[in-house]
């Protein structure tokens, strides 16, 4: 079915910038596509918003020029214009076709045609557009998909993967974001992704690293795992991972939505040697370390002053995600007056420095860390409350 008329709220009619962009290219010339009408179609909004353009990208330009919209061509001859926006990441795309790809690149064609341009795309659900009122345009039924929950491939999925391997695994990425059973899966699309995903390794770590964190947070993210650990890709995506056990994977929904406790959670639950992570996706030294410290935390916390302690020595960010884990590792409830400490609390300083204890104990070199070291874990024993004047009682009497 081409044109539809559905009922639903196409939240882009309240943003002033999307009103003056139909408004200067003509309605009949423009249309938003893919995740904007996605997540219009499911009732939930977006500021990230992809315009399918019938319009050569020279001629795009000077529109925009004419008109004070300021703009930057990144594309490299592909077409895509970003604006600049305050409040959203905004990209004009004229309509084209891939003439030849080489993975993330591709030598293209203007055309004018919106179901030319849908056909290079890579799932049914992301070849809806829609015009400034909400009337679609849907010439391969992605609807219906969306409905159902299915990612399926526009054409033949082998040769869509062939264009471009991080299709493998945005489609694992969509199936997180929608499928929930294996009923909604479409066979031909799993299986194409299943037998190709060892191609993965051609991508950069950064590329596998996006869609993997994308993954990680989608709302079916246990579902998606089962599947690849059942047909052994785990190993794939982490060296590792497809030591998880089932009980694991199906804990992966329940955990706190946020990338860095997931990550500890892989880490903990297989084993991995956080320093490893970088074989397979791309991550920093200081993320590296930030997980090292999360892990390396013992125990439960049970106390406000533990909470202090530990967000004292590690820093909000450790502490706190060392906190949520472990809890939800351990099946105890969060405590908020301890969550509220960690959020909150402000560290105080030692009240106390090496030129203290240069002045009273008349020692320099390493061993005025030392020293110092010794009456700040006393410090910090005694609850933090210990003035200056008793800081260096104690340093006197040490």
């Amino acid at each position: 079915m081409r044109n539809k008329k559905i009922k639903f709220v196409p939240f882009w009619k309240k943003n002033n910038l999307v009103l003056k962009l139909f408004n200067i290219f003509g309605e009949k010339n423009i249309k938003l596509v893919g995740g904007a009408v996605r997540v219009a179609l499911n009732n939930t909004k977006t500021n990230d918003l992809d315009f399918a353009i019938n319009m050569r990208p020279d001629l795009v330009k000077q529109k925009l020029e004419k008109n004070n919209i300021k703009f930057k061509d990144k594309s490299k001859g592909h077409g895509t214009i970003s604006i600049f926006s305050k409040d959203d990441v905004i990209e004009l795309t004229s309509l084209r076709k891939d003439i030849k790809t080489f993975g993330r690149k591709a030598k293209v064609g203007f055309i004018n045609s919106f179901e030319e341009d849908a056909k290079r795309r890579d799932f049914t659900i992301n070849s809806i557009y829609s015009d400034l009122e909400g009337n679609l345009f849907d010439p391969f039924d992605g609807v219906k998909d969306l409905e159902k929950n299915k990612i399926k491939f526009i054409g033949i999925p082998t040769n869509r993967i062939k264009e471009d391997n991080l299709r493998l695994l945005r489609y694992f990425r969509f199936v997180g974001t929608y499928a929930s059973n294996e009923q909604q899966l479409h066979l031909k699309s799993l299986n194409a992704c299943i037998e190709n995903f060892s191609k993965i390794k051609t991508l950069s770590k950064e590329r596998v690293q996006i869609e993997f964190n994308k993954l990680l947070l989608s709302k079916n993210v246990g579902f998606t795992f089962s599947i690849l650990k059942k047909h052994n890709l785990l190993n794939f995506l982490i060296d590792g991972l497809q030591k998880m056990s089932n009980k694991s994977i199906n804990s992966l929904n329940k955990l706190p939505k946020e990338k860095i406790i997931r990550i500890a959670y892989l880490i903990k639950v297989t084993k991995i040697k956080t320093a490893d992570l970088n074989k397979n996706i791309k991550i920093s030294k200081s993320n590296v370390v930030k997980l090292q410290n999360i892990l390396s935390i013992k125990g439960l916390i049970k106390s406000e002053n533990e909470a202090k302690i530990n967000k004292y020595y590690y820093g909000e960010e450790v502490a706190l995600t060392n906190y949520k884990l472990n809890q939800f590792i351990n099946k105890k409830k969060v405590n908020n007056k301890i969550l509220n400490v960690l959020k909150t609390w402000t560290a105080p300083k030692l009240p106390i420095n090496g030129d203290d204890v240069i002045k009273y104990k008349k020692i320099n070199g390493k061993e005025i860390g030392i020293v110092l070291s010794k009456i700040e874990r006393w410090w910090v024993k005694n609850c933090f409350l210990p003035t200056r004047k008793e800081c260096l009682k104690k340093l006197k009497s040490i």
